[in-house]
């Protein structure tokens, strides 16, 4: 029978497993959506032909349910081969997440560069030639309302704007920005920019577009969003050790009850005459004496209760 401590451990050791599978799905989701997704990831790894981040949150969500669904199992049923599995693999899973973290966190600044990189060329070619890259300039520029890599003159040697100027007429002061660069899409003064930073002497340029870059913004976000996937990693490594534990706790309990059982029932007066005539054969397992009433105790009383009779009558 269950014993209340062992019942508060297994839920609360199903709990956990449960919301480890829980979140094992939420990174599957969202890996998938940066693996198959083009317009999403593309500028972050233009060129590199490596989707290393999103097959890893693949592998890591996968993983993340397979070892859930054991543990769980395992609990429910209260299995221990089933337990001592989901406690090595929680082990080897924080083993593995731990080592992971430590190389991301040594390839921040790589991977810095590289989204500066991705950026430039973004800009300086890809702009108008390319639909994601497009795409994804225009949404940067226009969502975190910047221009440019790192200020709005990051367009003067753009492909983007050598085909709006004159032919014969570059290189030249003067350029032109996309519209998501302006802070009123509808204006005419927007577009065509100088390198002076002043167009018309009566209109600032602070006035017609975003004067901040995109670049050092879009990596600032990514260092927040980093953080917070650190964090993210930090509580599911803080759930798997302690589901281990009590996994572990809970094995504990189990192969204890076993062997107290088993231990109880060999050492029993019965088994041990059993495990005894087992041993040496030819000797007969030793009965148990039985007592029955005595032939000659009934006798007796029976007698005595024929003379009181007699002697109850004679009185009569």
């Amino acid at each position: 029978m269950q014993t209340r401590k062992h019942t508060i451990i297994k839920w609360c050791a199903f709990i956990f497993i449960f919301n480890i599978g829980v979140i094992g799905t939420v990174i599957l989701a969202v890996s998938l959506r940066i693996v198959f997704d083009n317009d999403y990831s593309y500028l972050l790894f233009h060129e590199s032909g490596s989707y290393l981040a999103g097959y890893v949150l693949v592998a890591t969500g996968v993983s993340l349910m397979i070892v859930s669904s054991i543990g769980c199992t395992g609990v429910a049923k209260g299995n221990p081969p089933l337990l001592g599995l989901s406690v090595f693999c929680f082990v080897l899973l924080v083993a593995v997440q731990v080592t992971f973290g430590r190389v991301a966190y040594n390839e921040l600044a790589p991977f810095h560069e590289k989204v500066h990189l991705g950026i430039f060329w973004a800009i300086q070619r890809h702009y108008g030639n390319d639909i994601a890259n497009t795409t994804v300039i225009d949404l940067i520029q226009q969502g975190w309302k910047c221009c440019g890599l790192n200020t709005y003159a990051s367009w003067s040697n753009s492909l983007y704007s050598k085909r709006h100027v004159p032919k014969g007429a570059w290189p030249t002061k003067t350029f032109i920005v996309p519209k998501s660069c302006c802070i009123d899409w509808q204006s005419d003064l927007c577009e065509e920019m100088h390198l002076d930073g002043i167009r018309n002497i009566n209109t600032p340029v602070g006035h017609v577009l975003f004067m901040e870059g995109c670049g050092p913004k879009v990596i600032g976000a990514i260092d927040y969003y980093i953080g917070c996937l650190f964090g993210f990693g930090a509580v599911i490594v803080s759930f798997e050790i302690i589901a281990t534990i009590l996994c572990a706790v809970l094995l504990y309990e189990l192969i204890k009850g076993a062997y107290l059982i088993k231990f109880r029932t060999i050492k029993s007066p019965e088994s041990t005459d059993l495990i005894a005539s087992s041993e040496q054969p030819g000797i007969p397992p030793r009965e148990i004496p039985v007592s029955h009433p005595s032939t000659t105790a009934y006798s007796s009383t029976r007698t005595s209760a024929t003379v009181t009779g007699k002697a109850f009558s004679s009185l009569v």
